[in-house]
């Protein structure tokens, strides 16, 4: 007999967002890579959730781009293309400057001392997921729960954009170091000079993202 979702306070839609959630999450975290399958019946096993809400669930994570669905492969994390690059920094230009005159500064510098010290210690992973969280405060900082929501979404594809490049190493060590410049500048009120930085920041890091894909 199939898993019910039944459970009290968990109808199967909420179940299955809960199972988006925790697949997203995933992909957030690196734990998930372009191409990697998602097997229907492990994930159902796993959650306790019938196959029917894992299949929903999965359509959710299509609806944001995280996911596809191919013939004799089944559901795949998906491979960006330098086009979906390309928009993921659409949507980041047209976000996260907006932040910088609100964020915390030290909030942010302690995103990059631990970013630092994964750095230190050769975990470019770790730097990743850090990175992630540095321009996710920004956003959040614009006090919208409708931003925040989406643009999880947003740093998911960017993740696997992030996994597509060969050297984590390469990709992550100058900015690293720019997260923390921006961080000096905000500190000392210089705004409008972080601003025009992080649109620098973010304009050579789509190019050089763009570049790894489409090799």
């Amino acid at each position: 007999m199939p898993p019910s979702d039944a459970s009290p306070g968990a109808p199967a839609s909420g179940l299955a967002e809960q199972v988006a959630r925790d697949l997203r999450e995933r992909i957030l975290t690196g734990e998930l890579g372009s191409g990697q399958p998602l097997r229907e019946a492990a994930l159902a096993t796993a959650h306790g959730a019938s196959r029917n809400t894992v299949r929903e669930a999965f359509r959710l994570l299509a609806r944001d781009r995280l996911v596809v669905h191919e013939a004799h492969k089944g559901v795949t994390v998906r491979t960006l293309t330098a086009d979906d690059v390309r928009d993921i920094y659409r949507v980041r230009l047209a976000l996260e400057p907006a932040g910088l005159g609100s964020v915390d500064p030290d909030e942010l510098g302690a995103v990059v001392e631990a970013a630092q010290r994964a750095a230190a210690a050769g975990d470019w992973a770790a730097v990743s997921t850090a990175d992630l969280r540095f321009h996710q405060l920004l956003v959040t900082a614009l006090g919208s729960p409708r931003f925040d929501e989406m643009f999880l979404s947003v740093l998911a594809e960017q993740r696997l954009a992030f996994a597509q490049v060969a050297s984590g190493r390469d990709l992550h060590a100058p900015y690293l170091e720019r997260n923390a410049g921006m961080v000096a500048m905000l500190r000392r009120g210089e705004v409008e000079a972080a601003e025009t930085e992080l649109r620098a920041y973010l304009a050579d890091a789509r190019e050089e993202l763009c570049a790894a894909v489409e090799a």
